[in-house]
Formats: C-alpha cells, structure tokens, sequence
C-alpha cells in the first residue's frame, strides 16, 4: 500500500523545516560568515530529504528539488478562488503580474517550499509552482 502524496509532503514540509531551524540556522544570521554558507549545505541535504521522503515512496519521476515535479500537483482544497503571487518570469524575482487570484480550474505542479527570508527561522510556508 502506498503513502498518500499529501501525507509525504507534509512529513517532508516539516522534517525539512527542523532540520534547517535546529541544525542549520544561526543567530543574528546577518550579521555572520557562516549563515550563508550553511544555508548552501542545508540546501543538498535538503534535495537528498525531498528524494527520500517523497520521490522514493511515492514513485515519482526522479526530479531534483528546486525544478518542476509533474507527480504532485497544487491544487485548491477549499473555496473557489485563492490569493496567488505571480512571478513575471520564472526567476525574475519580481512577484508583481497582474493576476491576484487563482481557481480550482488551474493545473499547477510543485517546485518548492520556501519562507520569504532564508536565513531565519522557517515554517515552508508558502509554495512555488509551475502552471501548465
């Protein structure tokens, strides 16, 4: 029997959010020589947890984390409509398209959590997407 998708993404959300917080963060992140640095290991242990904990159990196409994973798909759960930030390009890094909103009718395929600030604390709040 295999693990729900959700289920694994949610153990991956949450493993990935500890291990940063207790093993990879510093304080005063800013203001050090290593947050930077650690932030870049954290980021193949990450790759290594995403593969482990969902590609492998859900039998999902080999993709690295970071780029578009056609085997799990975003998709709304409640409402009919639900607040979207929209990047002019992919890695513009200017959250400023017109659209606002998104639908249950969008086909959206995940990338990655992330937290707006990278070397603070994390929750993995929010989720990059791909549509398609």
């Amino acid at each position: 029997m295999s693990t729900p998708i959700d289920k694994l993404m949610n153990q991956f959300r949450l493993a990935s959010r500890e291990l940063f917080n207790h093993f990879f963060r510093v304080p005063d992140p800013y203001n050090s020589d290593t947050a930077w640095v650690l932030k870049g290991r954290f980021d193949g242990v990450q790759a290594l947890l995403f593969e482990k904990l969902v590609t492998e159990p859900g039998s999902l196409p080999a993709v690295k984390y970071g780029d578009p994973q056609s085997g799990v798909l975003v998709e709304l759960r409640t409402g009919e409509t639900a607040p979207i930030m929209v990047n002019r390009e992919v890695d513009s890094g200017y959250w400023d398209f017109p659209l606002k909103d998104v639908t249950k009718a969008a086909r959206l395929v995940f990338i990655c959590f992330f937290d707006w600030d990278q070397l603070h604390l994390r929750d993995n709040r929010y989720v990059r997407e791909l549509a398609i």
